[in-house]
């Protein structure tokens, strides 16, 4: 398999304070520059003196619980799955099994933004990302993959590999495992188990 190497740099600070996503209208992101010249990417129009709107744009926020998303039916042949493998290889997880997790978190989409604020291509909390060293750059396709498949891969190991107690806890939260046990009696987590699991076999076949 041909190695690539993916590489970026940081040459500014950036601020992430998120709001939730309305779950009907789309959510609109402005990217400003400061005073100081760092950059900080909201979905609140600032109006403090200095900042000056570089851009904006517009994002679908994610749905989980949505049935019947046509993209939960097939595999997509994804302009990131380089970057996948890669790093699933680097965690030692499987790519089909972390290239499903991406495809029902954020249908390869890297500027999803969900109702709760979980942010890029693996839809990461502000908070889980930060355990990985992500407190800024949350939608760089590069660092928010890496993120999510160390915490996915620090999943699998708490439960010994064990991939639906490991995507109920991706999806619900360590916390809602510990209390019920097993996979949380949520509709949304389940059938999230179900979709992932049902695109990591389609994926086997193709990765």
């Amino acid at each position: 398999m041909r190695s690539h190497i993916f590489s970026f740099i940081l040459a500014i600070a950036l601020a992430l304070p998120f709001a939730s996503v309305s779950p009907i209208a789309n959510a609109t992101v402005y990217v400003y520059v400061a005073p100081d010249g760092s950059k900080l990417i909201t979905d609140k129009k600032v109006r403090k003196k200095g900042y000056k709107l570089k851009r904006s744009y517009k994002t679908k926020p994610y749905r989980s619980g949505t049935r019947n998303a046509p993209y939960h039916a097939r595999t997509i042949k994804s302009q990131y799955d380089a970057l996948i493998v890669n790093m699933a290889l680097k965690y030692d997880l499987e790519p089909s099994f972390v290239k499903a997790v991406i495809h029902v978190e954020s249908a390869f989409d890297p500027n999803a933004v969900s109702r709760a604020g979980a942010m890029g291509l693996m839809q990461l909390m502000p908070g889980t990302a930060s355990n990985y060293q992500l407190k800024q750059d949350h939608f760089n396709p590069n660092r928010n993959v890496e993120a999510g498949v160390q915490h996915l891969k620090d999943l699998m190991e708490r439960y010994g590999k064990d991939k639906k107690l490991s995507l109920a806890a991706y999806n619900a939260g360590e916390g809602a495992v510990s209390k019920y046990r097993g996979i949380p009696p949520y509709e949304e987590t389940q059938n999230y188990v179900v979709k992932v699991l049902k695109l990591y076999k389609l994926y086997k076949k193709e990765i």
